[in-house]
């Protein structure tokens, strides 16, 4: 079904499976070429193919982007049983009116300055490919899969699985 989806329809489908993710993971890549991940609030409703996130200026992550742009993002809901996964490039901005426009009161706990905190930076991520998994999470669903496996030797694939180049 994924696969007759338009561009615009994917990255639609993307945005409503992350929207209600709060609570992304970000990976960077290390000076010695191994990856760091750590957890990162996203930063805006909707998504266009670009994500944002607020950072320190003299992060880690911060030093880690200047020298090597390549970052994977990865929404996981497992209630829902919705999994995202994207790769692209990452910059850092001091833009302030789009810092103004994406602050939120929460992010407060952990820029007490709120936004016009000087050392408050945008984690700009343009997002080159991203792959889903949207599966049903009924127990009828998990049934049914169970017994097409047992009855035929496949695997059952239920619900969407989908690679998108944005």
């Amino acid at each position: 079904m994924s696969e007759s989806l338009s561009r615009d329809e994917q990255i639609q489908k993307i945005g409503e499976l992350i929207a209600d993710v709060r609570i992304s993971t970000l990976t960077t890549v290390d000076p010695d070429g191994s990856l760091w991940t750590r957890p990162m609030a996203i930063q805006a409703d909707g998504f266009d193919g670009t994500l944002h996130f607020f950072t320190k200026a003299d992060s880690d992550k911060v030093a880690r982007v200047a020298q090597n742009s390549n970052v994977a993002v990865a929404f996981s809901n497992p209630d829902d049983e919705n999994y995202v996964m994207m790769s692209g490039r990452a910059s850092v901005s001091n833009d302030r009116a789009m810092i103004a426009d994406l602050w939120s009161e929460p992010m407060r706990t952990w820029f007490p300055e709120g936004a016009d905190d000087p050392d408050l930076r945008l984690l700009r991520v343009d997002v080159d490919r991203a792959e889903y998994w949207d599966t049903p999470s009924s127990a009828i669903v998990y049934a049914l899969g169970y017994v097409k496996a047992v009855v035929t030797g496949k695997p059952a694939k239920p619900g969407d699985h989908a690679k998108v180049d944005l």
